[in-house]
């Protein structure tokens, strides 16, 4: 009787803890994609993962001083280089896809998004700032129909120094306990997809 009763307390408690609300941030530039989560006061960063620290070194006092006494980050990050727009035209219909079935469940509470088009001279410019907008009524509606969007800011500009479109992302959200671990769970598997099938692809252009 006593094994059941802690059971039900444990299924009990993992049902309260799934309902828990937290929050987070995904940002993505020319460094890479960052992604933070929230759970009150403690933020933890998911991706990348921190390096190990090695064994017997120490954090220096400096540093912890710096962390002790660091104030809250702002909502509005300070502006940064975007990355290939390639790459994530190519990761955000993967996202949306994951949080199909919590439609709009998930609430982001702030989306930036700007866009730079690349043109070698100010003839090409127009094309390349068509090409960018027609990138981003490709991208929005992916976003708008699978996430609960609030504040949002989209801008578009031409970079004559550029090679290719870059793009810049940054959100706020906020989501269950249980529908984050739900939605990492699909978003591995179709990343591990997307990135085996890129490394095949790879691999053939390396041997032709």
């Amino acid at each position: 009787m006593t094994v059941w009763i802690v059971l039900g307390a444990i299924a009990a408690a993992l049902v309260l803890l799934s309902l828990v609300r937290i929050g987070g941030t995904v940002e993505y530039s020319r460094s890479g994609t960052l992604v933070h989560l929230r759970f009150g006061p403690l933020r933890i960063r998911v991706y990348p993962p921190k390096p190990k620290k090695k064994s017997g070194e120490k954090r220096p006092k400096a540093e912890k001083r710096r962390k002790k006494g660091r104030k809250p980050e702002k909502e509005q990050p300070e502006p940064k280089p975007g990355g290939k727009l390639s790459a994530l035209k190519a990761v955000l219909p993967l996202v949306a896809d994951a949080a199909g079935q919590l439609r709009r469940k998930v609430r982001v509470d702030r989306l930036l998004l700007d866009v730079t088009a690349a043109a070698p001279d100010p003839a090409a410019a127009a094309l390349a700032f068509g090409g960018v907008n027609a990138a981003i009524g490709m991208i929005w509606p992916l976003l708008e129909n699978n996430f609960n969007i609030g504040d949002r800011r989209v801008r578009t500009r031409v970079d004559f120094n550029l090679t290719e479109p870059e793009a810049y992302l940054y959100g706020s959200f906020s989501l269950r306990l249980g529908q984050a671990v739900s939605l990492a769970l699909r978003l591995g598997i179709k990343f591990l997809k997307l990135w085996s099938g890129r490394n095949q692809e790879q691999t053939k252009k390396e041997a032709v």
